[in-house]
This record gives structure tokens, C-alpha cells and sequence, in this order.
């Protein structure tokens, strides 16, 4: 897998309300930096709308990564994208315009099996790469999360989300 066939997808979460990252959305975007760093990728793709607040989280990751030395072209902004469904549907047009036939996803781990559930259908090539929770994270709100993320799963794979995904099945 040469780096220069692949790209980083840094998949969006809300910011705080400072319009910083959060402590989810930084172990996102340093995961990448430092796969970035590693040689993985050379270019990136930041993917997400205001979804919960009024801060583009596109915006608010592409802005981050430029204070922490990630050259502004090295990263391309993708601030339309409201849930998991539409980062994989954007990214990979993004992807087929700019040539790229790999794509290196990076999440939280909670969030891995929808992301992988979600660009599996649009992407051919695609890695995973889990970020940790941040330090300190309470236990308790781990175990909810990776719940949710089963219930999301069980919930689409039984038809029931596919209005709030854009999904037409016939």
C-alpha cells in the first residue's frame, strides 16, 4: 500500500462550546497526525457539519490540524456530511475526484464497526484505525457508548434507520 494511493479520513465529532476539539474529536485528530507523520498518507480529508452545535466540525479539525503543522494543503474539508451514512457517501466522490483508491479511516474505537458498516458500501479500499478514548475517560460512559454503537448497528441492519440515513432500499 503506497502513501501516495491513500488518504486519511478524520471523521467529524461535535466540538465543545468554545468551538475547540473536544477530548473525542483531539484523540481523533492526533491519531491521524501521527499516522500522517508516520508516512501513511500524505493528503486528508476532515468530514463533518455543524451537526450539534453551531461549529463546523470540518472547520474546527482542518483548523486544528494547521496549528499542530499539518500544511493547509495537505487537507481538504468536507463540511457538508451530517451522520456516519453521508461521510462515507461525500468522501468517497471526494476520493474518485482527487484519484485516491485507498482510504484510511480514523475514528473512535466505539465508532469502528459503523464506520467500517457505512464506507464498506461506498469505498472499495478502506483500513480502520481506532483512536483511543481519551485519558481519563469514565468507564461508565465507555460502556454506554460502545452500547449505543451496537444498537445503531442492530437498529440499521433491521431497516429502521434508513430515513435518518438517506438510505433508499427497494
Amino acid at each position: 500500500m503506497k502513501s501516495a494511493e491513500n488518504i486519511l479520513i478524520i471523521l467529524g465529532y461535535p466540538a465543545d462550546a468554545t468551538g475547540q476539539p473536544g477530548p473525542i474529536l483531539q484523540s481523533r485528530l492526533d491519531k491521524a497526525i501521527e499516522l500522517y507523520k508516520n508516512g501513511v498518507a500524505r493528503k486528508m480529508i476532515v468530514t463533518g457539519a455543524a451537526v450539534d452545535n453551531e461549529f463546523v466540525e470540518s472547520e474546527v479539525m482542518a483548523a486544528y490540524l494547521m496549528r499542530m503543522g499539518i500544511p493547509t494543503e495537505d487537507i481538504f474539508t468536507e463540511s457538508y456530511a451530517r451522520n456516519t451514512y453521508e461521510n462515507a457517501l461525500m468522501v468517497s466522490r471526494i476520493m474518485k475526484e482527487k484519484g485516491y483508491i485507498h482510504a484510511v479511516v480514523v475514528t473512535s474505537g466505539f465508532h469502528r464497526m459503523r464506520a467500517e458498516t457505512f464506507f464498506n458500501r461506498h469505498i472499495k479500499n478502506v483500513t480502520i484505525v481506532p483512536a483511543p478514548f481519551p485519558k481519563g475517560f469514565p468507564l461508565a460512559k465507555r460502556l454506554l457508548y460502545e452500547l449505543k454503537e451496537y444498537i445503531i448497528i442492530a437498529l440499521f441492519n433491521m431497516g429502521l434507520l434508513n430515513s435518518r440515513y438517506s438510505i433508499n432500499q427497494s
